[in-house]
């Protein structure tokens, strides 16, 4: 087995050296022998043999006897070494081409392809809104209603997409453009739930849940509007009223449904909605009822809507 070891190690090193593309090619000769059950005829792994013996015994005499009587079980070794770090190194690339992490969808574990977790990231909830901290384990769209919700394509595919989000949270507002065009593209049901993890108050979540009901085209409109203006402007009553304006509506019409008794209501029965998929931050996207948390790159929506093969081709 090192014969293959250092073909594989050889031929990386040969980038950088002439002398040892030479050398990779010997390994590989031996590879093609061994791998048909014949010795190497070229003598390679002696010689290898050699010069690691020689370059060890200047520093130890000890650790060179040692690996010259145990040199075969010692290239088994490192091999198997190899061959796990192999598979694990392509595992976690599969895993997050897939699903935008090493350690599967969700993991916050250490990843070398995205060190700062960004596919993870998001805006917690107040502790004050579970008696029990949730997991990831515990998301889930059982029990839950979402009719009162905005809904864009409420006729498209069968592929449904409920999204959790807050217009103040930078996670969010990453997240909002590629479902968005996502939802469009693949002409899927997707419905918006805001929960305010940023903002101060339920003024937008009110705001919306009028508008929605006054106008379901303008709701979109209105929301792809408070996604793509500046943060500084999410809360300001002048801002949205110009806004809605703009959008065709009556702006005091809208005020007065928005500081209705009535609509307060409306609103908190929704936050006890989406509560009850323990989401625990924003944004939180259920495509099928798979939670996704944290603003995953847009392949992994694609291939979780439409399928690996769709995306790759």
């Amino acid at each position: 087995m090192f014969c293959i070891v250092a073909f594989v190690v050889l031929s990386i090193m040969g980038i950088f050296s002439a002398t040892n593309r030479a050398l990779a090619k010997e390994a590989m000769d031996c590879v093609g022998r061994r791998v048909t059950l014949r010795p190497c005829n070229t003598g390679f792994d002696e010689k290898m043999k050699a010069r690691i013996l020689g370059s060890v015994i200047m520093r130890s005499e000890r650790a060179a006897a040692f690996i010259n009587r145990f040199f075969e079980p010692l290239s088994w070794i490192f091999f198997i070494v190899m061959l796990a770090s192999t598979i694990y190194a392509f595992t976690s690339l599969y895993q997050f081409y897939t699903t935008g992490s090493c350690n599967g969808l969700n993991s916050t574990a250490f990843c070398a392809f995205d060190p700062t977790g960004s596919a993870n990231q998001l805006s917690t909830v107040s502790s004050n809104c579970y008696v029990t901290p949730p997991t990831e384990a515990d998301l889930s769209l059982e029990g839950t209603d979402f009719s009162s919700f905005p809904v864009v394509n409420p006729t498209g595919t069968d592929n449904k997409i409920v999204f959790i989000g807050c217009y103040a949270c930078d996670y969010t507002r990453a997240a909002y453009p590629v479902m968005r065009e996502l939802a469009q593209k693949f002409n899927v049901n997707m419905t918006y739930a805001n929960y305010p993890t940023k903002e101060k108050t339920d003024y937008l979540s009110r705001v919306g849940y009028c508008v929605n009901k006054a106008s379901p085209e303008a709701f979109w409109k209105l929301n792809d509007a408070l996604f793509s203006t500046d943060k500084s402007n999410l809360e300001s009553p002048p801002f949205v009223d110009q806004l809605m304006t703009s959008l065709g509506l009556d702006s005091a019409k809208m005020n007065i449904c928005i500081n209705s008794p009535d609509t307060e209501t409306a609103v908190q029965n929704q936050f006890t909605e989406i509560k009850k998929t323990k989401f625990y931050g924003t944004p939180t996207i259920f495509i099928n009822g798979e939670a996704f948390v944290g603003p995953k790159p847009y392949r992994v929506y694609a291939i979780k809507l439409k399928g690996l093969l769709y995306w790759i081709y």
